[in-house]
């Protein structure tokens, strides 16, 4: 029997990184690019749901929630500190997400330890194959 596992969602995971990765590189290039930027950040999230996949949080506090832009300081979006607030406003919906910013020792669930169960190589290398042809 073969000690390779495979990966549930591996094409879902794929796909969604390149679509987040073209959509950064649309909304970086220029400002006339921010319609096809907010087309593959849409793209993203609806891949995300037809596959039941989770976005990771540091990607859902990259995307706007109204216009689906993809939020880059100083580029899409502007970004105020004031009391204990992270303000982020996308530039294109003016929409803000506002971030509490109280306690410094906070950390979301998904980054503690207890939160890992198992993780995934989804890697193609020597040992995979060895372990394919065996």
């Amino acid at each position: 029997m073969s000690t390779v596992k495979k990966c549930p969602g591996k094409e879902g995971f794929e796909r969604i990184n390149y679509l987040y990765q073209i959509s950064n590189l649309m909304a970086t290039k220029n400002q006339s690019c921010h319609v096809a930027a907010s087309l593959y950040s849409n793209l993203l999230v609806n891949v995300s749901r037809k596959t039941v996949q989770r976005l990771d949080i540091q990607t859902k506090r990259t995307l706007c929630k109204s216009c689906r832009c993809l939020l880059l300081a100083g580029i899409t979006c502007k970004v105020r500190v004031k009391k204990q607030k992270v303000t982020w406003t996308c530039l294109h919906c003016k929409k803000a997400k506002v971030f509490e910013t109280r306690d410094r020792n906070y950390e979301c669930w998904t980054e503690k330890p207890e939160s890992l169960v198992e993780t995934l190589d989804y890697s193609l290398g020597k040992d995979s194959e060895t372990n394919k042809k065996n």
